[in-house]
């Protein structure tokens, strides 16, 4: 990768780290120079380490065990426990439930998970990443950066701003700026890298901001308990990221009372319009008078703790 020395550390599932978290450490002025292991916000949550602010600095976020044995799990146990152990879902009034976690993959997707599994594909990843000296491992459609970019609070707080209809065709238009990948049933799109819409071309993104923002996050809804349309999600991602508090469960009023529930009197909510244009008025489950009872409802098979509580 451009400029990027290869690291030589593992994250906690034996797996080599990804070019970009070189680049993390220096954004976070070296804050990484002492870690021999590496897990997300998320893994660490798992492992019933105390997590403070949400993993708000790189050391924390991606920081498991430093070089002096500051962690004295064995990584076989802390293997285990990741891929076997019952999920723990823990969640705070002020930050919801929903830690700061990307896959450790070397590119990645509007989502935060990896955006290709294809051999081939990660390939022309790799050589269009090193061709014009990327520094950021996001890779989005022209749909998802309309959708997930439009705001300008977003837009300062990552420094990746698309203003320009012009410029975004050009990129979209141009194989020497795109990369073709397989987006399911068996098409293709093509795939940006967000270098190319920076807000001042002197200034890189803010890879930690990108990666807050783009977290795996996927709300679903008290009711039907799926997942809400990409437009949907795309808006309560904003809002989250805006309000610092990562809530995975919102519905309407209508919907919590139809499963017992009821929101509190004067509860903030998120007015949005779904794929079919229809108006919807969402409340997460922080706004609700029993959260704890919300969660459990959805999330059956998880241990469920309110980390406000000593």
């Amino acid at each position: 990768m451009p400029n990027v020395p290869a690291s030589l550390l593992n994250d906690v599932l034996g797996r080599p780290s990804p070019w970009w978290l070189s680049r993390l450490s220096s954004e976070a002025r070296g804050a990484l120079s002492g870690v021999d292991l590496l897990a997300t916000t998320a893994q660490k949550i798992q492992l019933g380490r105390q997590i403070y602010g949400d993993g708000r600095s790189a050391t924390e976020s991606f920081c498991l065990r430093d070089a002096h044995g500051g962690f004295d799990m064995q990584t076989a146990e802390a293997q285990v426990i990741l891929t076997h152990g019952r999920r723990l879902r823990q969640f705070s009034l002020n930050r919801g439930d929903v830690p700061l976690h990307v896959d450790l993959s070397d590119f990645l997707s509007c989502s935060g998970s990896s955006v290709t599994q294809v051999a081939e594909e990660a390939e022309s990843l790799a050589e269009r990443t090193r061709r014009n000296s990327y520094t950021s491992p996001f890779w989005f459609t022209k749909e998802q950066l309309e959708g997930h970019f439009w705001n300008s609070c977003t837009q300062h707080t990552t420094r990746c701003a698309p203003k320009s209809r012009k410029r975004v065709c050009e990129v979209y238009e141009n194989p020497n700026m795109f990369v073709e990948l397989g987006c399911g049933a068996g098409k293709t799109a093509p795939y940006a890298n967000l270098d190319e819409f920076r807000s001042q071309s002197n200034a890189e993104l803010s890879l930690f901001s990108c990666i807050s923002f783009l977290r795996i996050f996927s709300p679903i809804n008290v009711k039907t308990q799926r997942a809400f349309d990409a437009c949907v999600e795309w808006r309560l991602r904003v809002e989250c990221q805006q309000s610092g508090c990562w809530c995975s469960v919102w519905g309407s009023a209508e919907d919590y009372a139809s499963c017992g529930f009821s929101i509190l009197d004067g509860a903030i909510g998120v007015d949005i319009f779904d794929a079919l244009g229809n108006p919807l008025f969402l409340v997460n489950a922080l706004c609700t008078t029993a959260p704890l009872a919300v969660y459990a409802s959805c999330y059956p098979s998880d241990s469920i703790i309110n980390s406000d509580v000593d």
